[in-house]
């Protein structure tokens, strides 16, 4: 078993890295942990070298997480919520995903080829304002795009007054979603 783990946080210490951190307990495997903030990748500039190559037109750390895709069998996207969103980091790291898109879709290739693996989104918010809906549905475009199915969300809000490792909501999630991302199915 091996989970890829995408970090949209810049906290190395915040509510996003607790739930991780007490989620990897849980899990069973090798854990690959990527800081979307400490990574040296460039957004996606649409220059369309994808739509004719099963490649990006950019060298940079990307290409170890394209090597990673058709190796693991889990992907967590965490991230903390900015304006009712992902974090803007990770959403940049992502779009780098529309290689696959353009394989897939724009070319059509019969070859085109990526392990299905199960998925699940880890979200924190400092106020009870935040509305989970819109990054909750750009997280599972996100984990689509890479042939992963999402089993579920484990959120915590309003970490403004109850941070995440105070949370008591969060136990049993974490357990829940870590008994489904260890199994074999």
């Amino acid at each position: 078993m091996k989970t890829l783990i995408l970090n949209g946080s810049p906290r190395k210490n915040g509510d996003s890295r607790f739930i991780i951190d007490a989620l990897t307990k849980a899990l069973k495997g090798e854990i690959i942990l990527i800081n979307v903030y400490d990574e040296k990748v460039s957004p996606c500039i649409d220059c369309r070298y994808c739509w004719k190559e099963n490649d990006c037109a950019i060298k940079d750390d990307m290409s170890k997480t394209y090597d990673l895709m058709n190796e693991v069998d889990n992907v967590i996207l965490s991230s903390p919520i900015y304006f009712s969103e992902l974090s803007g980091p990770l959403l940049s790291y992502v779009s780098r995903f529309q290689r696959y898109y353009a394989q897939k879709v724009l070319r059509a290739d019969p070859n085109f080829y990526m392990k299905p693996k199960k998925g699940l989104i880890l979200l924190s918010a400092g106020d009870d304002l935040s509305n989970l809906e819109r990054p909750i549905k750009t997280a599972k475009i996100i984990l689509g795009m890479i042939n992963t199915k999402s089993l579920g969300v484990i959120a915590t809000v309003q970490t403004n007054e109850i941070p995440a490792k105070e949370d008591k909501t969060l136990d049993q999630k974490i357990i829940d979603m870590a008994k489904l991302l260890n199994s074999a199915e």
